[in-house]
């Protein structure tokens, strides 16, 4: 099993002495994995299930064309990269004819260099040690974004997604349900008299009791396309795509249960103890209905239950 972050050069030659040689020239550099393809139909497997870090590509090649195996390669990336960062994967070409014209259909290709061939070892070596610094600086950037995209889309309080990633997964969730004639449901949920528990316990243990209460209807969630978020201050908020109401009550007594027996101590609570009170709605989306519409029903169904006396849940159909 290889190491993926291991850098890892891909050489695509038709010709096998060229390739071997290459690849002992590559070999004198050190933690660095060597794989070569002779043809482009490898060469496109090779880069689909190894993800190398630079390729270098001989323009003759018996099945394809160089240049048009490029396209295939920056395809490729872009099929299989995110929404706001696309990968990139430096591309070599290797050729024996020193041709301006054919230089430029290369780089319009994407392609980013061209060595003459018989390729100096020297240069070889030193371009591709160029080549992986620059993919290098290239992950830290991907990973520093994708790390500012997961504290986006978290509060910071509670460690679970904010009101922003349920915005924003509603909106998706709802439109995958339309389109497959599915159920979708939603849970809204708040802490009991949190106002008071604050007044008497003080802000530190009410920031306490937000996150364990987060915790444990994070955990009270068994499927992976289920999610809750902090919909603002001491309330919650779920999505449940493809659950009918009778799931989604099910679900929010977990809930309620679960909160319950954190066993958190609260005099002026249900009982002497915090408690959470839901309400939920579900619905087929279809053409005449808004995500706010179920919202708003939840929203009924949870002010149902705080008006029945709280620590329970209350249904609203839409």
């Amino acid at each position: 099993m290889f190491d993926k972050k291991q850098p890892t050069v891909l050489v695509v030659d038709h010709s096998a002495s060229n390739r071997a040689q290459i690849c002992d020239c590559l070999n004198q550099l050190p933690d660095l994995r060597v794989i070569a393809a002779g043809s482009g139909r490898q060469a496109v497997g090779f880069f689909r299930e190894q993800s190398p870090s630079l390729v270098l590509l001989d323009l003759a090649l018996g099945d394809i064309d160089g240049i048009s195996l490029a396209r295939q390669l920056r395809a490729i990336e872009r099929e299989t990269g995110e929404e706001s960062v696309a990968p990139w994967t430096p591309i070599i070409f290797l050729s024996a004819v020193d041709d301006e014209d054919v230089l430029a259909r290369g780089i319009l290709a994407g392609g980013d260099d061209f060595l003459r061939k018989p390729v100096s070892e020297v240069v070889l070596l030193a371009k591709t040690q160029a080549m992986l610094r620059i993919v290098g600086m290239q992950r830290e950037i991907y990973e520093a974004h994708r790390q500012l995209q997961t504290i986006a889309h978290l509060d910071g309080l509670t460690n679970i997604p904010n009101r922003r990633h349920f915005d924003e997964t509603l909106a998706a969730e709802w439109k995958r349900c339309r389109r497959a004639d599915a159920p979708l449901s939603v849970v809204l949920g708040d802490i009991d008299f949190f106002k008071q528990f604050n007044d008497i316990y003080g802000h530190p243990a009410g920031d306490s009791c937000l996150a364990a209460v987060a915790g444990t209807l994070y955990d009270s969630l068994f499927r992976v396309e289920d999610m809750v978020a902090r919909y603002g201050g001491e309330e919650f908020a779920a999505i449940l795509p493809g659950t009918d109401g009778e799931g989604a009550l099910a679900v929010a007594e977990r809930m309620r249960r679960a909160a319950r027996e954190l066993c958190i101590p609260h005099e002026r609570g249900v009982g002497g103890l915090v408690s959470c009170s839901f309400g939920i709605a579900s619905i087929n989306p279809d053409a005449s209905s808004l995500p706010q519409e179920l919202l708003q029903a939840a929203d009924a169904g949870l002010y149902a239950a705080k008006r029945a006396g709280r620590n329970q849940v209350g249904l609203a159909r839409s």
